[in-house]
């Protein structure tokens, strides 16, 4: 293989690894003899593509790559990851497996793995392959990621808190690991945090609506008319509603019926104010990001 198409090579992986997949497939337009066949030309066309979310494509690439390669460890990671994002959870799982024959230590494959079974609903499962993979990969971005994920399968809002803080330490820049950081903190009550997590993720992935949708429901939460409703933020409304009932009735049998009569004019403003700022807060800032 010639200097040149190695260099591409090498600017391929470049691209791939900084967050630019289509700068990768640029790369690896018009390759040819042993370079179109190298396992990286396979592996950074499919990881690109898999990071554009042209599963399909991605592992029609992949495929080909095994059957050239064999059972490629890398190839196998990727392809049962675009497997899991088209829902084919059984093919997935399978993959995995292949790979964990291979290798059973192997901590991405664990990890790909794990987020198979998440995807299932297994998420005690999930969280023992996830511990295995730490067992081997302590340091891992990967692992603190991936147990921030369990942990919201779990409802462990704290321990997704500290384990996206984590994933965090490792690459700050990471869009994955700062979506990881909203959603936790959004769920602890921290909703200006969540904002500048979900928009640092957003303007990385500009592509991205869900990130973008995600950003701008942290902003409405961190608007300040959103203030007096942020302590009822992680609240079951109905639970609320029950608990503003009960005291209404409550002050009102124990004798303190101007009390009670405050209180319930007091919760009704309080229900109308949240049935008609945020919508109108919500549509304010969808004209603002174009949305």
């Amino acid at each position: 293989m010639n200097e040149p198409t190695e260099s591409r090579l090498r600017m391929a992986g470049h691209w791939l690894q900084i967050g630019h997949p289509e700068r990768t497939l640029d790369e690896l337009q018009g390759l040819w003899g042993d370079a179109a066949v190298d396992y990286r030309a396979y592996l950074f066309r499919g990881a690109a593509l898999h990071q554009l979310d042209r599963n399909a494509e991605a592992i029609d690439v992949l495929k080909d790559g095994l059957a050239v390669h064999g059972p490629f460890l890398p190839l196998l990671q990727v392809l049962g990851s675009a497997l899991r994002a088209e829902g084919r959870l059984p093919e997935a799982e399978g993959v995995f497996l292949q790979g964990l024959s291979l290798d059973p230590n192997d901590p991405d494959l664990l990890i790909g793995y794990a987020r198979v079974c998440l995807t299932a609903g297994q998420a005690e499962k999930a969280s023992a392959l996830v511990e295995r993979a730490a067992s081997h990969a302590p340091e891992s971005a990967q692992v603190s990621a991936a147990r921030a994920e369990v942990s919201f399968a779990l409802g462990k809002d704290r321990d997704m808190q500290r384990h996206s803080s984590e994933a965090l330490s490792h690459d700050p820049e990471d869009p994955h690991a700062r979506a990881l950081h909203g959603t936790a903190s959004m769920l602890t009550g921290d909703s200006r945090s969540g904002y500048n997590s979900f928009a640092s993720a957003a303007a990385s992935q500009p592509g991205d609506q869900d990130l973008r949708s995600a950003a701008r429901e942290a902003k409405l939460m961190n608007h300040p008319l959103m203030l007096p409703l942020r302590p009822f933020q992680r609240l079951n409304p109905l639970i609320v509603w029950i608990g503003a009932v009960a005291i209404i009735y409550g002050l009102r049998a124990a004798g303190l019926a101007p009390l009670s009569f405050g209180f319930a004019i007091i919760w009704f403003a309080f229900c109308v104010y949240s049935w008609v700022v945020p919508p109108l807060v919500r549509r304010w800032l969808n004209r603002k990001w174009g949305a």
